[in-house]
């Protein structure tokens, strides 16, 4: 009886066909996930950054309250729960919180500036204008200020040639400055001129 003659080169062929097939495989993949996956990731929302909650919220005001009442002459004191009420959205007590902050230490740009925020959110635009402006004279190169005062007079004071002389402003302080919209305020400048 003859013993069955094994087909080693046919089996040669197949386990080639299959490595290639596996290689062709791998590699496609590869080569997908690296072109693709930045395409899809891109179009998946992103997570936001979780700010504080408002039980958060609530007892750091209580906390800073306390803190300023046992100590009145401590402008840190006043400034931190200005800006703990600016978090929470309460703008008459952030704006008393700061203004007793700028009583004991008048020049801080970043507190007038905070300060002209609220008053914004009071809907009291013209003290927002002057506490921008304040600010900005204290500290020439104080681009926060300048900037705020721009949204104010475009968006709630419908004075677009005020807007874009502040802004020009941030511009020749620093023409790359980044805005929420990821525009540079030099491009924010060219698509509203």
């Amino acid at each position: 009886m003859e013993s069955p003659v094994k087909n080693t080169q046919g089996q040669s062929r197949l386990f080639l066909a299959i490595l290639i097939s596996l290689i062709v495989g791998f590699t496609t993949g590869v080569v997908v996930t690296v072109y693709k996956a930045p395409s899809i990731l891109s179009k998946m929302p992103q997570a936001q950054q979780q700010g504080p909650s408002p039980d958060e919220i609530a007892r750091h005001i209580k906390h800073m309250e306390g803190e300023a009442a046992k100590n009145p002459q401590d402008v840190k004191g006043w400034i931190e729960l200005g800006n703990a009420y600016f978090d929470g959205e309460i703008p008459d007590k952030a704006i008393n919180a700061y203004l007793k902050a700028l009583a004991l230490s008048p020049d801080n740009p970043d507190v007038l500036t905070d300060l002209g925020v609220m008053y914004r959110r009071n809907k009291q635009l013209d003290k927002a204008i002057e506490t921008f402006d304040k600010a900005a004279k204290i500290d020439p190169t104080h681009i926060q200020s300048r900037f705020n005062k721009g949204v104010v007079l475009f968006h709630d004071m419908n004075d677009k040639a005020g807007a874009i002389k502040a802004w020009e402003e941030v511009a020749k302080l620093q023409p790359a400055y980044p805005i929420s919209t990821g525009q540079t305020i030099q491009q924010l400048l060219e698509s509203i001129k």
